[in-house]
């Protein structure tokens, strides 16, 4: 698959520059002008070239913590399923970033390895696996999670039901699912056109996303009327959830750690993190990759 770059911020800040009197200014200059500094240290990116590679046995720590940012204390076993992941080797893409071969520290100047796995973008057949022990696991936390409406769906031995996999880093942004995704539905024509098991009718994609607490008069109307304050953790996810049907949604707050979550200052808007579970049909991923295309332009 093609290489492509993109920006990676170094670190993350929310901070907003407020007007000030000429007077105010007079007085505040040398503050001012350490914050501004801080600040432009703070909102540093760096150009960063990103690759997707086929997943191999060593991306299997990188893969296995990406499934558990996804499925976090879930009874599933991750081990199992990042094994699924990499059998199928010929499906999906890991993204990596590329490296100078004559970097004798293979690292970025963040420290990290070069062989680091920034995301996962791949597909397992739920139907096909299904004596398989983690995916037993799987389709019962979906069950547990849908109340039970994909019952139907499993059940019918005429279909053919697809996970997919749409995890990366949380300050990756959203632009490099585009050629992944694209990558990932050319595998799956090829995979069918061999005969392998990847003729899906359905996908199901679990979206990470964080919605507001607030429960003033305001919020109140923007959520009847559908506009609730989300933020989506993959903001490509957006778009599709709009086209697809939504099954089920839930808080893991208990379950998320500061790192998954995000931290909150007394001050700020609560958010409580969430998971929402997306039906597509197999011809509908296409079109949700246009959608996708278009909400990032």
């Amino acid at each position: 698959m093609a290489n492509f770059n993109t920006k990676r911020p170094i670190e993350e800040d929310d901070s907003s520059e407020s007007s000030i009197d000429d007077e105010e200014n007079d007085s505040r200059d040398d503050e001012e002008m350490g914050e501004d500094e801080e600040l432009e240290e703070n909102d540093r990116e760096i150009q960063v070239e990103f690759a997707g590679q086929s997943p191999a046995p060593e991306d299997f720590h990188g893969i296995k913590a990406l499934m558990y940012q996804l499925f976090l204390k879930a009874h599933i076993n991750l081990s199992g399923l990042t094994e699924l992941i990499i059998e199928q080797s010929y499906i999906g893409s890991i993204l990596q970033q590329c490296v100078d071969e004559d970097d004798p520290d293979n690292s970025d100047e963040e420290g990290a390895p070069a062989d680091e796995v920034f995301g996962i973008t791949s597909v397992i057949n739920l139907t096909h696996h299904k004596d398989v022990e983690c995916v037993k696991e799987v389709k019962k936390y979906l069950l547990e999670k849908t109340q039970k409406k994909l019952t139907g769906l499993f059940e019918d031995s005429s279909n053919q039901v697809g996970l997919l996999f749409n995890e990366r880093f949380i300050n990756i942004p959203p632009q490099v699912s585009v050629p992944l995704l694209e990558n990932l539905c050319k595998e799956i024509e090829e995979a069918k056109k061999g005969g392998k098991p990847f003729d899906f009718t359905h996908f199901i994609l679990i979206s990470k996303l964080h919605e507001s607490t607030r429960k003033d008069p305001e919020s109140k109307k923007k959520k009847a009327k559908g506009a609730a304050n989300i933020l989506w953790v993959n903001a490509e996810e957006e778009p599709v959830f709009e086209l697809g049907e939504i099954l089920g949604e839930f808080s893991v707050r208990n379950e998320s750690d500061a790192a998954v979550s995000g931290t909150w200052d007394e001050d700020d808007e609560q958010f409580d993190p969430k998971r929402r579970i997306i039906l597509l049909t197999a011809k509908q991923l296409p079109e949700a990759l246009v959608k996708i295309k278009e909400f990032l332009e």
